[in-house]
């Protein structure tokens, strides 16, 4: 059911990492699909900035209710499209109960790490594979330089486990390896086929060939993200003087 009474100020998400083909399209689509289920859809707005346009294409079929930019980071528009989403970013901190989510490519570009430390949480998705989680805990470090350089406690680092294998549930390494840094670790997203539909822009498919743990798995996702984040869970787990780490145990995070 839709909840239209969010007094919650508004949030800015982005879904970062400097690793490619870890799931940033997928998790933005699903993201907003979901929140569309529980806020007003009216109330988000999806911009798209990898030259792919996976999200821009997939969201304007299935959810012409969400709002949708397309504004491409690459090296020949970068100055300008920055701008552009800064100034969207800006204008949006005065709608009450408003998000945006914000699907970056991939690569490297300081000025682009500079634009996602100015959000209010950055959703990192990785495997559990090492080839992904070096990446991942580099650009982590690289946000947390960003983050002290500013002296700022935002934005809200939370690394998702994404395309995880359908009945794992042992992240012990996960959490081991990323226990002295400061994020949390999301709800898991397991690697089911139905998935790839959405790289052909098959809404339909998805709808109908599902075989609905995926899509219970971005439900569940997307309430984590609303209690966590929109309504500000995080910023009170942050509050709280007597937290060792800031890592929410995966058996707690349906709590």
């Amino acid at each position: 059911m839709v909840n239209d009474k969010n007094n919650e100020p508004a949030k800015s998400i982005f879904v970062a990492n400097v690793k490619g083909g870890v799931g940033k399209s997928t998790l933005s689509i699903m993201l907003a699909r979901s929140l569309a289920k529980l806020m007003p859809p009216q109330n988000i707005t999806v911009i798209d900035t990898d030259l792919q346009r996976t999200a821009t294409e997939f969201l304007t079929v299935s959810n012409p209710e969400i709002n949708v930019e397309f504004l491409p980071i690459t090296p020949a528009f970068e100055n300008t499209n920055i701008s552009l989403v800064q100034q969207f970013i800006k204008q949006n901190e005065f709608k009450t109960g408003h998000v945006v989510i914000v699907d970056t490519p991939a690569g490297s570009s300081q000025r682009l790490w500079n634009l996602v430390a100015e959000g209010y949480c950055v959703l990192i998705p990785t495997t559990l594979s090492n080839a992904d989680l070096l990446p991942t805990e580099n650009f982590i470090r690289s946000m947390d330089k960003v983050k002290a350089r500013y002296a700022k406690s935002l934005p809200h680092l939370v690394v998702c486990p994404n395309k995880i294998p359908f009945g794992q549930k042992d992240f012990s390494l996960m959490a081991e390896r990323l226990k002295n840094h400061d994020v949390v670790i999301g709800p898991a997203l397991r690697d089911l086929a139905s998935v790839r539909h959405f790289y052909n822009g098959r809404s339909e498919a998805w709808e109908k060939k599902s075989d609905g743990n995926a899509k219970n798995d971005f439900e569940k996702f997307g309430s984590f993200v609303q209690k966590y984040v929109l309504n500000g869970k995080l910023d009170k787990i942050y509050n709280e003087k007597n937290v060792e780490e800031n890592i929410i145990p995966f058996g707690k995070v349906k709590n």
